[in-house]
């Protein structure tokens, strides 16, 4: 008796040594795999607010853009504008330029004639004084009555007269003209200067339609870096996501979800045990083969459980069983439900199951001859009897 409790001890102690390597390595293994997914995250929340910050910036420099393309709409009308107004001012420059020419014209042919005039009146008094005072006598005293005479007298003081009126109107004519040139002149002045200022205004108005054509360059530039960083941004949080799926990946095939001892029920309703694991001759095909599970008829519909927490690896029709789910519970430990009726599927491959959750509806798909559940255990792949790990 002694020597049994001593094999037992010594047999616990082998297996405690045996499995607690295996659990060390496992939880390494698994600590690394946290350690990474942890830097990982960490690399993919810089690269997110990276991305965001380059979203925001792009944000942020579409907006300047926006506002940049409405001033240069804007100071291109303000061109337009000045530039009619240039060139409605150049017609004025031109017509004054004309005016001018016309006035300076117009005062040259007043010199002319009022030099013509004083010329005459000149040559007149000339005359008169050559001829002496007798001349106007001559032709006053040359007459043969008094109303001859009188009318003489009349004829050279008219003489006299238009004389000095000519000369005046000359002289005056000449005046206006000089003011109208000088009025003309000025207004030429000021043309001048309208022309000059809008042209100022015009040249700096291009100068700053320039600055925002640079500044619109600049900000398109600043766009497309932003952009190249989210990009980039986002091929990086690519793999990074890829690089996650598969440390995911790895700790999940390192999850055991079984720590050993009975499974549970996958029927909770009253069943019967038609076929036990072993050999037996098959119901349809008649030939010796291995049963390797155990059938348990129940009604079409009934409730199928989950024995244990595990992820689902199957869930589909499979040839022979119909349609099936395999649950991998970790360490090399799968359980399999066949024959499930159609449409009697209640859960996916890849998702993450407890123990005696609902996972699937009896039936009789697949090479069966009526309502039952096919119920597998396999350790490592290989099927073995599922009636020591039920209660």
């Amino acid at each position: 008796m002694r020597r049994k409790i001593l094999l037992l001890l010594a047999f616990l102690v082998l297996a405690a040594t045996i499995e607690n390597p295996m659990r060390s390595q496992a939880l390494t293994q698994m600590q690394k795999i946290d350690q990474e997914l942890n830097a990982l995250r960490k690399d993919m929340e810089k690269v997110q607010n990276n991305q965001k910050a380059a979203e925001s910036q792009v944000h942020v420099l579409n907006g300047k853009k926006a506002a940049t393309k409405e001033d240069i709409d804007k100071l291109n009308a303000s061109i337009q504008e000045l530039q009619k107004k240039l060139n409605e001012t150049q017609d004025n420059l031109d017509a004054a330029e004309e005016q001018v020419r016309v006035t300076a014209q117009q005062l040259e042919d007043a010199i002319k004639q009022r030099d013509h005039r004083v010329e005459l009146m000149d040559n007149r008094v000339r005359m008169a004084y050559m001829a002496g005072p007798a001349s106007f006598l001559d032709v006053l005293m040359d007459v043969s009555d008094l109303p001859e005479f009188l009318t003489r007298i009349d004829q050279v003081e008219a003489i006299v007269n238009q004389d000095n009126d000519i000369a005046e109107q000359a002289l005056k004519y000449k005046e206006a003209v000089e003011q109208k040139k000088q009025q003309v002149e000025e207004e030429l002045k000021n043309v001048k200067a309208l022309y000059a200022e809008l042209q100022t205004n015009k040249s700096k108005l291009e100068a700053s339609e320039r600055d925002k054509e640079a500044m619109l360059a600049n900000i398109a530039e600043q766009i497309e870096e932003m952009e190249e960083i989210s990009e980039e941004a986002e091929a990086q949080l690519k793999k990074f996501a890829k690089k996650s799926a598969e440390l995911q990946a790895k700790k999940k095939a390192l999850t055991n979800y079984y720590k050993g001892g009975k499974l549970g029920m996958p029927l909770r309703a009253s069943y019967t045990l038609t076929s036990k694991f072993g050999y037996r001759i098959h119901p349809i095909f008649k030939t010796k083969k291995l049963h390797t599970g155990m059938d348990m008829a129940a009604p079409k519909g009934t409730s199928i459980y989950a024995a244990e927490s595990g992820r689902v690896i199957t869930a589909r029709s499979m040839s022979g069983y119909g349609n099936c789910v395999i649950i991998d519970h970790g360490g090399g430990l799968w359980t399999v439900y066949g024959h499930i009726m159609q449409g009697g599927i209640l859960v996916k491959e890849g998702e993450e199951v407890k123990r005696g959750q609902l996972i699937a509806k009896v039936g009789s798909t697949g090479d069966s001859t009526g309502n039952h559940l096919h119920f597998e255990v396999r350790k490592n792949s290989e099927p073995t009897d599922p009636a020591p790990y039920l209660k």
